[in-house]
């Protein structure tokens, strides 16, 4: 039985457990078929023929075929020389390149912010569960910018006006500002007159936008219009900042463009 620090040994260099298994079998019993060292080694059949394949790739066994029939022999010990010098070599080469692995990866890795997280959201809740997302993650002074391209009276039913009300009045309340753009040419079942007078900071702009996009603290929204509304909340910096832009851009121009 081979001894727990050499077989450590022997995992190092690269051999997996059942291929330390399998090549010690086959020290022992020298020329063997498969099923054989298989046997010895205490692994199925299946499993010595797909070790020794890999045996054989690394210069570890090999088929001894004479006039008896095909044996199997796994390479002498000292082949373990070559196979250190041959993983030696390769980490070499690998130290070499490892820098500019690295870079690579890197570029990868800064590709995903860390902060990306998406939700998703359907019918009433693609609404309500913003809108209290919105409300919780800003503070007083900041701002919520929204542009209303979606009718979501649907959704909401005989309560939309009044829902409305209440946006406002937290908003109010907690000193946030809503900015709204009103698509010009989108179809309301509610006057956007009376949207714009729970929402005073809003506008109408004629953008030909067709979903609903929201935009708080580190997170957009956007609100889908179909048979079932749906929505998806991306919590990221960079792209907050991004549709943030976009939205004070229009604001600042709204005069000249209404």
């Amino acid at each position: 039985m081979l001894k727990s620090k050499f077989k450590k040994d022997l995992l190092q260099l690269g051999l997996s457990e059942n291929e330390i298994k399998f090549y010690v079998a086959g020290l022992e019993l020298g020329l063997a078929t498969i099923p054989q060292i298989a046997e010895r080694a205490g692994l199925s059949r299946m499993s010595g023929y797909n070790i020794y394949k890999s045996l054989n790739r690394q210069g570890m066994a090999d088929m001894d075929v004479r006039s008896y029939g095909q044996k199997c022999k796994v390479a002498k010990p000292a082949k373990l020389l070559s196979l250190f010098e041959d993983n030696r070599k390769d980490m070499d080469k690998l130290a070499s390149n490892l820098p500019n692995l690295i870079g690579e990866l890197n570029v990868l890795y800064a590709s995903v912010p860390e902060d990306l997280e998406v939700h998703y959201y359907r019918a009433r809740e693609a609404v309500t569960k913003i809108w209290d997302q919105a409300l919780t993650a800003t503070k007083k002074g900041d701002d919520i910018l929204t542009l209303s391209a979606v009718d979501l009276a649907p959704a909401m039913g005989e309560r939309y006006v009044e829902y409305l009300e209440e946006v406002a009045q937290r908003c109010e309340e907690k000193g946030i500002h809503h900015k709204m753009i009103l698509e010009k040419t989108g179809s309301y079942s509610l006057d956007r007159k009376i949207i714009q007078d729970i929402f005073p900071e809003s506008v109408q702009m004629k953008l030909g936008a067709t979903i609903e996009q929201m935009v708080y603290a580190d997170t957009t929204a956007f609100i889908f219009p179909g048979k079932e509304l749906f929505a998806i909340t991306v919590r990221s910096k960079e792209l907050a900042n991004h549709h943030s832009r976009i939205f004070y851009t229009l604001w600042n121009k709204m005069y000249d463009i209404q």
